[in-house]
């Protein structure tokens, strides 16, 4: 078996016993985990590393929640090296599914509308101080005492009841432990996002600004009763995401045009998608499998909801199949009437209508009435669909795609209709066209992808996501100064003067007597990293949004972004 996965709280606590000495080795010695034979045992699991060192765990739902409960044989136990690499070498293990532990409960419990309390304006400030550690060295030099130090702050949010930001702290662990480990899954995008939400999350509880409610966050999802329900199936989603979970999501429609998921997401990886298509749906007895859901009906009373509109499964949820309805029959076929800028305002599933231009390498190009857009695939199978569909030029498509919030007039499509040989809608992320399924015709010529330019919300996210990686000194070189001044003379100066701000905090530093760089605990540089950031990513956000309402015509003074 592999090395268990461990509560947040146990990697500060291990690394604490430390003495300094074997700090600076931690990093180093972190290989050897993979040389470990770690075998099963009843209370956990035990590795025998030589002669006179075995290392022994206690684990409580296959997770070790406590340093107590690491044992080490050497010497020096418990101040050893044995013992850190066993924690600082493993993915951080979800307590929440820990059931053989009693939870602590508060004697006055929070209501979630009360103000944001002291304890929680002190946790937050523990995880922002944490979190700018990481921007002030980056992940390059980022090792286990600094992902410890995120860890423990996670704790600390765990305790005051901050369950958003504690789920982002171990995002943040996770992907500086996946760049340690040189991962292929390591994304500096996606660790940047991360930060970029933590970090404003704390700078929001330390300050008391926003909702006390989605400032904290749930621990667990919350279900509503709703009533009764009249649905019709939209389609069936593959979900495999970088958490380690995977399934299906199945996406319906009420009679008002209001949209709900059924959701079949449980810890595992893409071999649980197919489990989840064709595995019963959780809702009564209706005996209908997820496929069949998102092209069938259903009859829903003593529903329940949570605020996303996710459907529960609660025992009072009684559920009958019912007819479906088609895409081109009411109350499916009034989702592709509304109008696309209210569509995109609605921040979910965008439906659209229009004829296939091609393919480019990348993606299926699809003409609208306000012009072209490119259409992505989330999966292989979705890839593998949308170039089968795009040999047809001039077919008409109907889609059912999500928005890609940082890519200009482009969507990921999960689900289309097509005039093809073959019944009903294509779950694009599930099922497999084969090209008889395609309506006469000769395949169209590929299209030439348009070369994306560097655009100036690009030149903003370079900067950021380089001083993720590289730290402080990386914002202070010249080529920051350099972007600074290409945004200016695009007239972008206020965007330019973030830059400028990041980099002269860069390279303020206090020196000593003898001329050496006192380290700067001061909140100057990681609050100016985080307001590049956060205005590069509106700023993307908001020209993406507004390439789809643009007229797509080169003669006007503001023509539609050419699709990459």
């Amino acid at each position: 078996m592999t090395l268990p996965p461990v509560a947040p709280a146990v990697v500060p606590d291990v690394l604490d016993a430390l003495p300094p000495r074997l700090r600076k080795r931690i990093d180093g010695a972190l290989e050897r985990a993979s040389t470990w034979v770690v075998e099963a045992t009843e209370s956990g699991a035990r590795a025998v590393l030589d002669a006179d060192t075995t290392l022994t765990w206690t684990l409580h739902s296959g997770v070790l929640i406590a340093a107590d409960d690491l044992v080490c044989g050497c010497l020096l136990a418990p101040k050893c090296l044995h013992r850190a690499v066993a924690v600082a070498a493993v993915p951080v293990g979800d307590v929440g599914a820990v059931d053989d532990v009693p939870v602590a409960v508060e004697e006055a419990p929070v209501a979630q509308g009360d103000p944001i309390r002291d304890e929680e304006r002190a946790a937050a400030v523990v995880l922002w101080a944490a979190c700018a550690e990481v921007l002030r060295v980056g992940v390059t030099a980022s090792g286990a005492v600094v992902r410890g130090e995120v860890l423990r702050a996670v704790h600390s949010a765990r305790i005051a009841g901050l369950h958003r930001a504690a789920a982002g702290g171990v995002r943040i662990a996770t992907g500086l432990a996946e760049a340690k480990a040189g991962a292929s899954s390591f994304d500096r995008e996606t660790l940047a996002d991360d930060l970029v939400e933590v970090m404003l999350l704390c700078h929001d509880l330390r300050d008391g600004v926003g909702d006390p409610v989605l400032l904290r966050g749930t621990a667990r999802r919350e279900y509503q009763p709703i009533g009764s329900l009249r649905l019709y199936g939209l389609c069936t989603e593959a979900i495999v995401s970088d958490t380690g979970h995977a399934g299906v999501v199945t996406h319906l429609v009420d009679a008002q045009r209001s949209l709900w998921t059924v959701n079949a997401v449980l810890p595992g990886g893409q071999e649980r998608v197919a489990v989840a298509a064709n595995g019963p749906v959780a809702l009564g007895e209706t005996g209908l499998t997820h496929r069949e859901l998102g092209r069938a009906g259903l009859v829903l009373t003593g529903a329940t909801a949570s605020a996303d509109r996710r459907l529960g499964a609660g025992s009072g949820v009684r559920a009958v199949a019912a007819a479906g309805g088609g895409w081109d029959e009411p109350p499916v076929s009034e989702l592709w009437e509304e109008p696309l800028a209210a569509q995109l305002a609605r921040e979910d599933l965008l439906f659209l209508s229009g004829t296939v231009v091609g393919a480019t390498s990348t993606a299926l190009r699809l003409r609208l009435a306000t012009g072209d857009i490119n259409l992505l695939g989330a999966t292989e199978a979705a890839r593998d669909n949308l170039r089968l569909l795009a040999e047809r030029p001039g077919m008409s498509l109907r889609v059912i795609a999500r928005l890609a919030p940082d890519q200009p007039t482009t969507a990921v499509a999960i689900a289309a209709l097509a005039p093809l040989h073959r019944p009903g809608h294509v779950d694009l992320t599930l099922d497999r066209l084969q090209r008889a399924h395609l309506p006469d015709g000769e395949p169209g010529t590929p299209l030439p992808a348009a070369r994306p330019e560097p655009t100036p919300s690009s030149l903003v996210a370079t900067v950021v996501q380089r001083v993720v990686i590289g730290g402080r000194a990386v914002a202070a070189l010249p080529s920051t100064a350099r972007d600074a001044g290409s945004l200016a003379r695009l007239g972008l100066t206020a965007t330019a003067g973030l830059l400028n701000d990041l980099a002269s905090t860069a390279r303020d530093r206090e020196r000593d007597a003898f001329g050496r760089v006192v380290p700067d605990a001061t909140d100057a540089f990681p609050t100016a990293w985080l307001t590049a950031a956060v205005h590069g990513r509106e700023f993307t956000r908001a020209q993406a949004r507004l390439s789809w309402l643009l007229p797509d015509d080169q003669d006007s003074p503001h023509p539609r972004p050419a699709p990459s």
